[in-house]
């Protein structure tokens, strides 16, 4: 076993090259790695990332050592464009980044993930189309995402709503797309204390337990 490895295996590391590692170790082994991408602005191409190595396994607290060595660069980026760490990594290490620095809050939970943008706006999107459907995550017009304004408490909703909240409750306020991901965020969230049913023809609702 390399001395490199061994660092690795305490965590993910800075100042360790793949080339420190022997062959059966470099298949273990994991980089995140930012490169300049052709055609990006300069505020979405800020400078030299500091690349981290890290062992499969890892990946949280590779992005949490990622975001606060490249803190700057990453607080640099405009997240509502194509950038160039968007295109360097995979889509999960990206999302893991981007909570790591702050940039954006992700809560996943097993149904549902609450994602809050810097600007305050909430997605709250099912889980597996999250994970699986990452191209068309953020849409409205199809079912499986639900976007809050910012202009919106989720919280105080729940609390100004009566004892049941329906489909029809959450429609009838600015918040658009498919509003069922609100009612299961509710559902699975904690401090709400409700349980799943029905009104209306089947509608989809929750009712507050008190």
């Amino acid at each position: 076993m390399t001395k490199a490895y061994q660092k690795l295996q305490s965590g993910p590391q800075t100042s360790i090259a793949r080339s420190e590692l022997n062959y059966d170790e470099r298949a273990d082994a994991r980089v995140i790695s930012v490169r300049g991408t052709t055609g990006l602005a300069q505020v979405n191409n800020p400078g030299k990332f500091t690349n981290v190595i890290y062992l499969e396994g890892d990946e949280e607290a590779a992005a949490e050592l990622f975001a606060d060595v490249n803190a700057d660069l990453i607080n640099a980026i405009d997240l509502s464009a194509k950038n160039v760490l968007q295109t360097s990594v995979p889509r999960q290490m990206y999302d893991l980044i981007l909570n790591a620095s702050g940039r954006r809050e992700i809560r996943k939970y097993p149904t549902v993930v609450f994602e809050r943008r810097e600007d305050g706006t909430i997605w709250l999107i099912d889980r597996n189309r999250y994970e699986t459907h990452v191209d068309r995550r953020y849409t409205t017009s199809e079912t499986g995402s639900a976007r809050v304004p910012p202009e919106v408490s989720i919280e105080d909703l729940y609390d100004q709503q009566g004892s049941v909240i329906a489909e029809s409750d959450i429609n009838s306020t600015t918040i658009t797309g498919d509003v069922r991901q609100v009612l299961d965020y509710y559902r699975v969230a904690s401090g709400y204390h409700c349980q799943p049913t029905t009104v209306d023809n089947g509608q989809l609702a929750i009712k507050k337990e008190f």
